[in-house]
Parts: structure tokens; sequence; C-alpha cells
């Protein structure tokens, strides 16, 4: 099942011109089945010359799954962007989220 940040994203992605697919979860969950792409990434997005590789998480992410992302980064072609995607309700607001997009290239 997806959450509802991830449908979030991709409807977001969709509206500003994106083509855009997220890895099918299978219907009963088997263990050690990849649920994401490259155990990294939820959605995929695509529009023209952009090809956008993105994390989608709530509030927390762990240090090791950026590291991942990091290292992941160094070794997509170039023009590939890598991006963390988390979702977290404002502080003033708990009826809103805030959105917090975190691009790694490389270097």
């Amino acid at each position: 099942m997806r959450s509802k940040f991830e449908i979030r994203c991709e409807k977001t992605l969709q509206e500003q011109g994106y083509m855009t697919d997220y890895k099918i979860r299978p219907s009963i969950p088997m263990k050690n089945a990849p649920v994401d792409y490259f155990h990294l990434g939820d959605i995929l997005a695509v529009k023209q010359d952009e090809f956008r590789f993105i994390s989608v998480k709530g509030a927390h992410c762990s240090k090791q799954h950026k590291q991942d992302l990091h290292d992941f980064s160094q070794i997509v072609p170039v023009g590939v962007s890598v991006e963390l995607w988390r979702y977290s309700r404002d502080l003033k607001d708990k009826r809103k989220l805030r959105t917090k997009i975190t691009v790694y290239d490389r270097n």
C-alpha cells in the first residue's frame, strides 16, 4: 500500500507536467521483496530532458538512508536528479503539511 505522502508527491509532480511511475507493491507482502526502486526510491518522474529519482519519507529519515541516497547520486548518469522529499506537520498549524526537498548532487 502506498503512503499518503507518496500519493501527494506524485500528484504535485503531475501538476508540474511530469510523467510519473512508482513501484507496485505486492498485495501479499513477501519477505525481502523489493518495494522501492533499488531499495531507495519511491517515484520516478520524467519531463522532456529532466529525470528525477525521488525518495519520499515522513518526518523521520535515517542517516543511513540519506547516506545511501548520496552514494547513489554519485553513480547515476549526469542529468538524473536524486531527491529526498520529507513531509512533516507544521508546528503552528498541525493540519498543514510542510515539504522539505533535499537534492543530492554529484560532487
